[in-house]
């Protein structure tokens, strides 16, 4: 309730001086820039959609995953807090250098392309979600959304059975050029409707979605990077209707374009 109050009043304050916003958003993805035109404050960057994410293969050792797995089976018998334990795993990932070199890249090229389209003041601190899907959590499951942050890495930690219910990555195909603090509230208003409605009708329009080609299925694997600017591509999961599927998300800058909204529903969702 307090999610929606707060959604509904900053909804309110932006549609009475939405008009006269200016502030506008410049969408990238890793190393697709092109067709940059016009003034720094009004330019629009055309993204190339084939490219937008990207995989690192067998970046991690898989003894690296299996100790992490045992850590995760040691949380279920405690009360540690999401967000906590995903920031504890992804300090056991950084001490492989192969991991450690690897986001000090991504992450670097991530700020230099920030910076081509003035976004030069981005905070610097990561925010790391465990996302342990089953049967038990399909309410996070067909709910498609874009993040609030530029940067994201998805680290596979554990897969559920193959099949049409093995919680894989759905990555939708057009991203979002443009986007306004006013556009980006209303879209998450979109979508927290999407959200509530019955798991039936989520899934029915996640699976309609890929039949007609408006999205696809990313296969991963554990011990692999996956690299992705969230922000500009909509995606979602399938549910998990047997075993678990474990899942590490590092997100990294977020450009402040929801008022603190997204920052109300995330403490929500991992508090």
């Amino acid at each position: 309730m307090y999610a929606a109050a707060h959604c509904a009043r900053l909804v309110g304050n932006i549609f009475h001086y939405g008009c006269r916003t200016k502030k506008r958003l410049e969408i990238w993805a890793m190393d697709t820039l092109t067709d940059v035109r016009g003034h720094t404050e009004t330019k629009r960057i055309r993204i190339d959609k084939s490219v937008a994410l990207k995989s690192f293969d067998d970046v991690i050792p898989q003894e690296t995953i299996a100790e992490i797995n045992q850590f995760i089976d040691h949380l279920f018998d405690t009360t540690a807090p999401r967000s906590q334990s995903g920031a504890q795993i992804a300090e056991m990932l950084r001490r492989a250098q192969a991991f450690r070199e690897l986001e000090q890249s991504i992450c670097a090229n991530a700020r230099a392309l920030a910076a081509r389209v003035g976004q030069t003041n981005l905070p610097t601190e990561p925010f790391h979600v465990l996302r342990c899907a089953s049967k038990t959590s399909l309410a996070e499951s067909h709910c498609r959304h874009y993040d609030s942050h530029l940067l994201t890495l998805l680290i596979p930690l554990q897969l559920a059975p193959d099949g049409v219910h093995n919680g894989d990555l759905v990555m939708y195909r057009k991203p979002r050029l443009s986007v306004t603090t006013l556009t980006n509230l209303i879209c998450k208003m979109r979508h927290g409707f999407l959200h509530s409605l019955p798991l039936s009708w989520r899934s029915w329009h996640t699976l309609h979605d890929l039949r007609v080609g408006n999205c696809q299925r990313i296969p991963v694997k554990p011990g692999s990077v996956y690299e992705f600017n969230g922000f500009a591509l909509q995606h979602a999961n399938l549910d998990v209707q047997n075993g678990q599927r474990r899942t590490l998300l590092i997100h990294y800058y977020d450009p402040g374009h929801s008022l603190g909204l997204s920052g109300v529903l995330r403490r929500g969702r991992i508090g």
